[in-house]
């Protein structure tokens, strides 16, 4: 039964599209303006194409043609109707998009001359005959725009066609009135322009007001009133837009009685006064559901309380998200401890099943002696466990002259050991392994959840420095999109859109004006590929210098070492080195691998704690059939603070020089590949000031004694830093034959003027 309700569903939903498509013809074909024009119907067929669609639109057209005058006028219509329908049908799917609109405008012309011919080309008809032609024509364009689904956000020039599809259908009901009084037609543009209104914001009520409006003076064909009154309604009540529904419409009522008072010397408009309060009470009655479904029809702007909710309810799934994977792990890491262990006892069962089975004491020794043959085992367990064999010497004398088959039962037992220890190692491989893959649902889950209040943050939208930097552009005559807010962390970011850049940078100072507007230095991060955009972010007020040195191991074509140097959007310098494991191509390809992972997660906006996490488990999951590893010496500076963190993975310490000391500063822990997680001793936390130094090196600069690393350190004058890095390297081994393969990182902090 379920089914067959979905089947037709559809079929409905179709039927009523149809049936619209059908009652929308008929009403346009009854607009008549300008004393007797009416290209409405003509120009719906036109957007409606061909297909049943539009068969459908003909029928309503002719129909409505018949009804709204006298037969020799609806002849005219009759016939261009006729004549677009028979050009979209059949060949409007090979023609280009404006075909239709062509068509529309070559029938009604041609048609239309004939009637204007036959009243011998008075001007008054001729004027008519040329506007129709435009009208008719034109409206095909608005018409398909308003009747074509939309995908994705409703964008305004389709909602403006909307507003002019609505327009002319409420035209049809203008003249339709209850009591003599009321006009149907007045009432719903009333109430469809206090939900534009409502829901829309002033303009786009405004927008609606003025297009429903002049369709409803139009209908009416005397004084322009309606437009008046709407737009002053909508003006006047859009104020209260974000207020009550009753305070909304306690205002439209009231600037509707003021436009009928402004226009009381002319003519005295009660009816307006009925219709609007007609609208109000069905304004007001309208469930809230679908005033809600009606606004998706509306556009949305780019921020507001919409955005804020979207936010919200990602931020929602995120952290639903984060909880489910911490869920799933917390579940695994129980179930991971539950392996059975394996006892000795497993090992003796065994090796008794294989040699005393068959042999003709088995009775004696397993059911006669049992007990006594249990104490001969459990005696021989110590031997077992601490040599991983058994000996002839290790069994009590008693049992070796009583077993005839003795040789035979160590050998099982010795194998079943080797097999027992075999097992073990695998089961504690695997245990480990499946740890490191359960900590990489903790460590998404970790991730998520900095997403998740990432995005649960306030959004730091600088309305002020955009604004001045808004009226600081229009002063050059720029059209510009802006966007200033502030990113994680505080940071100040500025992009600009337009195609007029270059009337900005024409002044060789432009981006010290921009700095001094603002209020704070600024940089430029323009990219080649942003073609009309460019992006400005608050200059840090730190800045690094930075060298480096490295030398390959005497023999090898490639170095065993990896270095990466970047920053990111939040002002955060990051230094990656990495040793791997050896030397030669495979090293070199552990050292990328370690430097390449951690690089792609820091600039995701991954802290460096859940970088290296994830990369060390990564690492025992790959090292599954192998010891294959590499070190991670990793330095963290925020260029805004100068806080910085050292983080070491089997890599050395750093030197600092601060004045004219020297130290070594940062511990060290296990390389990847080695263990899960990221020991605490592996983080050492400083604070870097203007001319303090740092030295990275991998263990092949500091194999041994530090002495010539120190002592070139303290002896530098600290202006070149790659002339310090590579005194360093040369000092510490001999640069014509080395030993292992060597980098050496230099970096000194220094203040922007």
């Amino acid at each position: 039964m379920t089914r067959s309700l979905a089947a037709h569903a559809p079929d409905r939903a179709e039927a009523a599209a149809m049936a619209a498509r059908f009652v929308m013809g008929l009403m346009l074909a009854r607009v008549r303006i300008f004393g007797g024009i009416a290209p409405f119907g003509a120009a719906f067929i036109g957007a409606s194409g061909g297909g049943i669609n539009g068969v459908l639109s003909l029928l309503g057209v002719w129909l409505g043609t018949l009804t709204a005058g006298s037969f020799s006028w609806a002849v005219k219509y009759i016939a261009i109707a006729t004549v677009v329908w028979s050009c979209v049908h059949f060949f409007a799917k090979a023609a280009p998009k404006w075909f239709p609109m062509a068509a529309v405008f070559g029938s009604t012309l041609i048609i239309g001359a004939v009637y204007v011919w036959d009243a011998a080309w008075e001007i008054t008809a001729a004027a008519m005959w040329v506007v129709e032609s435009f009208a008719a024509g034109g409206f095909v364009y608005f018409f398909d725009a308003a009747l074509t689904p939309a995908r994705g956000r409703m964008r305004a020039s389709r909602v403006s066609a909307m507003i002019l599809l609505l327009s002319a259908l409420t035209m049809s009901l203008a003249t339709v009135s209850l009591f003599g009084v009321l006009s149907i037609g007045r009432a719903l543009a009333v109430t469809a322009v206090m939900f534009v209104t409502f829901r829309g914001g002033q303009a786009m009520g405004c927008v609606a007001a003025a297009a429903l409006g002049a369709a409803m003076d139009l209908a009416q064909g005397g004084t322009p009133f309606f437009i008046l009154s709407y737009v002053l309604s909508a003006l006047i009540a859009g104020v209260f837009s974000r207020e009550s529904r009753l305070t909304f419409v306690l205002s439209w009522i009231a600037s509707t009685a003021l436009s009928v008072l402004w226009f009381w010397s002319f003519h005295r408009w009660f009816p307006a006064l009925y219709e609007t309060f007609a609208a109000s009470v069905g304004f007001m009655l309208l469930p809230e559901r679908i005033l809600a479904r009606l606004a998706v029809f509306l556009p949305r702007e780019g921020g507001g309380y919409g955005y804020l909710k979207a936010r919200e309810y990602t931020r929602e799934r995120v952290d639903r998200c984060a909880l489910a994977f911490r869920s799933l792990y917390d579940s695994l890491r129980v179930r991971a401890g539950d392996d059975p262990v394996e006892s000795f006892a497993k090992i003796y069962d065994r090796a008794a099943d294989a040699v005393c089975r068959s042999c003709p004491g088995s009775t004696r020794c397993w059911q006669e002696q049992y007990v006594d043959t249990l104490d001969v085992m459990n005696s021989i367990t110590p031997a077992l466990t601490k040599n991983g064999r058994v000996e002839k010497s290790d069994i009590p004398e008693h049992f070796s002259q009583r077993c005839s088959r003795l040789g035979e039962l160590l050998s099982a037992i010795n194998s079943e050991s080797r097999a027992y220890l075999s097992r073990r190692r695998f089961r504690a491989r695997l245990s480990e392994s499946r740890v490191a893959a359960f900590e990489q649902y903790n460590d998404i889950s970790r991730i998520l959840s900095s997403l998740s209040q990432e995005l649960g943050g306030e959004i730091e939208v600088d309305s002020g420095a955009e604004q001045s930097l808004r009226k600081y552009l229009r002063g050059l005559a720029m059209d510009a999109d802006l966007a200033v807010f502030r990113l994680r962390g505080g940071r100040l970011r500025a992009e600009i859109k337009s195609q007029s850049l270059h009337l900005l940078k024409k002044d060789s100072e432009w981006l010290e004006n921009l700095s001094s507007l603002l209020g704070l230095r600024l940089c430029s991060v323009e990219s080649e590929n942003d073609d009309g955009r460019l992006v400005l972010m608050e200059a840090e007020p730190y800045a690094i210098n930075l060298g480096t040195a490295s030398a390959r191991k005497s023999g090898e074509n490639v170095s065993g070492d990896r270095y990466a140097c970047f920053r990111t959007d939040e002002g955060v310098l990051y230094v990656i080195l990495s040793d791997g494991m050896g030397s030669g191509p495979e090293a070199a390809r552990m050292a990328s691998d370690t430097v390449s992972v951690t690089e792609r997660f820091l600039r995701a906006g991954v802290s460096p704690e859940q970088a290296l996490g994830i990369l060390s488990s990564l690492c025992l999951l790959k090292n599954e059939d192998s010891l294959e590893s590499s070190t991670v010496d990793l330095l963290a500076v925020d260029m805004f603070s100068g806080q910085a963190s050292l983080y070491k993975y089997g890599a050395p310490g750093t030197y600092m020089r601060r004045g004219s000391s020297v130290k070594r500063v940062g511990g060290s822990a296990l390389p990847v590949g080695f263990g899960a997680g990221l020991p605490k001793k592996a983080v050492t936390r400083l604070t870097l000031s203007p001319g303090d130094t740092l030295v990275m090196a991998s263990d092949g600069v500091i194999s041994g004694e530090d002495r010539p690393l120190r002592q070139a350190l303290a002896a530098s004058d600290l202006e070149d830093m790659q002339e310090l890095s590579r005194s360093i390297l040369d000092t510490s081994a001999d640069p014509d034959s080395p030993a292992d393969d060597m980098t050496v990182i230099a970096l000194r902090m220094t203040q922007r003027e």
